[in-house]
């Protein structure tokens, strides 16, 4: 029932963009927006993805009959909740960079008799993570196209993750996406060798 305008975060890392809107179609004419839950991939439950559980690191709840939904927020603001909602966990980093978000929006009221299939869901689920760290380490992985003596299986490698974790998002295999977006960005794999440089947070 929601529609993501927007949801991304800054190349600094600093903030995130959710702008968001209920579907104007005819069905959805008596549905708002309820609230909003953030959490980070770590807490997400493997047996029910889709929803969120208490350890989130963000809430609001929308009063009124809101139709959109317009946020900037800071790694500060998703502390905040930790301090007056005990479910909620701290956000302990300065940054949102390397790290992979779940945004659930939930919506309130009653949609349409007749509502296509599926889309009647009460919560609309949206996947965020700062894609600048993408775009650096494609940029490290290109140094292996500059090697005349070498195939490069690693920048390889990584193009098919990154596939199938575009994949594993668009068919909501989320389990599977939050597995390859550690192999994709919680290992560094050194240029030239078979070494690998575990990051802070590697799960493998």
């Amino acid at each position: 029932m929601i529609l993501f305008d927007q949801l991304r975060i800054s190349d600094d890392g600093k903030r995130l963009y959710i702008n968001a809107h209920v579907n104007k179609a005819d069905y959805f004419a008596n549905v708002y927006i309820d609230s909003i839950v953030i959490m980070t991939a770590d807490k997400v439950s493997e047996t029910a993805p889709g929803t969120p559980t208490s350890d989130y690191v963000y809430i609001k709840k929308i009063e009124g009959n809101a139709k959109e939904l317009n946020l900037v927020l800071e790694a500060s603001d998703l502390s905040k909740s930790w301090e007056t909602d005990p479910k909620a966990i701290a956000f302990n980093r300065a940054n949102m960079s390397n790290t992979l978000f779940f945004v659930y929006i939930k919506c309130k009221g009653t949609p349409g008799a007749c509502t296509p299939c599926r889309l009647d869901e009460e919560t609309t689920l949206g996947v965020v993570f700062d894609e600048n760290i993408l775009y650096q380490r494609v940029m490290d992985y290109t140094k292996e196209l500059i090697a005349d003596c070498s195939v490069p299986t690693e920048f390889t490698d990584f193009i098919l993750l990154w596939n199938a974790f575009k994949a594993a998002i668009e068919t909501e295999h989320y389990v599977a996406a939050i597995k390859f977006y550690n192999k994709l960005f919680g290992v560094v794999r050194s240029s030239c060798s078979n070494n690998i440089i575990k990051t802070c947070g590697c799960n493998g």
